[in-house]
């Protein structure tokens, strides 16, 4: 898997750089889980998955440049504390004897505690601009090692598109991607601690579905409809949060009256989302939503 991943940030590493007056600019992409399948208990307390993930447009920014201390700043401001940005910065620095620090700036558009992977997303970009900005002090299997130890979904994140996760998350494979669709997110004003939910899951009794099986099967097809990746589309957490929470499963049921249309949990929430091949029927489903007062994005898939 090493050199599959070293293939990537190779890749990473020959794109063109997006430099403005010495400020290199990169955007951390967020993800929806199309499908998430929790396979067993791990020895190390973590869950072994079966997961689809699929990036989307929807992102934060980052800007970095060199400094001569470590200066981070989110737009708008967020607690900081125990941010990924602040770690990924700190290992990297530990990791390296580079003597420079980094100024950077993130512009937040991805909505925290959602389950899109906004956290991760931007540890795996900090890592490698990082890596860019002090003309590549780590080497790739090194980023890669310190990114597994910040976050189970910060290995995908190396790549883009659409792949298998499995493990603990640290097993990524890329798969035939999704055909263009758009993507209708609804992002609750409640959120859930992952942690919680995982400890939760350990007494749910969950039955095989094999979706994830299935959907990949669907997307080595020359040609499928949208319904067909719909009929895949499984969550284990959406599934025990409609057992045991009453606030989700109105909030789920209240979407799907509203738009006529199926929405399903990304991670383990709290956002939902649905999925268009058209953008007008997106966004008349968006406009639709306005009353409920439930904040809404419009994006799709990349």
């Amino acid at each position: 898997m090493f050199l599959y991943f070293m293939n990537i940030l190779q890749k990473f590493a020959q794109q063109p750089e997006k430099v403005y007056n010495n400020i290199m600019k990169q955007n951390a992409y967020a993800k929806i889980n199309l499908t998430l399948e929790i396979v067993g208990k791990r020895p190390d307390g973590f869950h072994n998955i079966e997961s689809i993930f699929q990036e989307i447009l929807l992102c934060d920014e980052i800007e970095i440049e060199k400094n001569n201390t470590l200066d981070i700043k989110f737009i708008p401001s967020i607690d900081t504390k125990k941010n990924t940005v602040h770690t990924s910065s700190e290992l990297f620095f530990e990791k390296t004897i580079v003597k420079e620090r980094a100024k950077m700036r993130i512009k937040k558009k991805i909505p925290i505690k959602s389950g899109l992977g906004g956290g991760s997303s931007d540890a795996a970009t900090t890592l490698l601009l990082l890596n860019k900005l002090f003309s590549y002090p780590l080497k790739n299997d090194e980023i890669i090692k310190i990114g597994e130890t910040i976050g189970s979904d910060v290995p995908f994140f190396f790549l883009n598109g659409t792949a298998l996760v499995e493990g603990k998350g640290e097993r990524v494979h890329q798969i035939n991607p999704v055909k263009k669709l758009y993507v209708l997110l609804a992002i609750p004003s409640f959120s859930f601690s992952t942690k919680n939910s995982y400890s939760q899951i350990n007494g749910f009794k969950l039955n095989t579905t094999n979706s994830t099986k299935k959907l990949i099967s669907i997307l080595e097809k020359k040609k499928y409809d949208l319904s067909e990746i719909e009929n895949c589309l499984h969550n284990d957490f959406e599934k025990m949060y409609l057992n045991i929470d009453e606030n989700f499963t109105s909030t789920l049921r209240n979407l799907e009256q509203k738009t006529s249309k199926k929405f399903h949990l990304t991670g383990s929430g709290s956002a939902l989302f649905a999925l268009f091949d058209n953008i007008s029927e997106a966004q008349q489903a968006q406009t639709k939503l306005k009353t409920t007062g439930i904040k809404t994005i419009l994006t799709e898939t990349r």
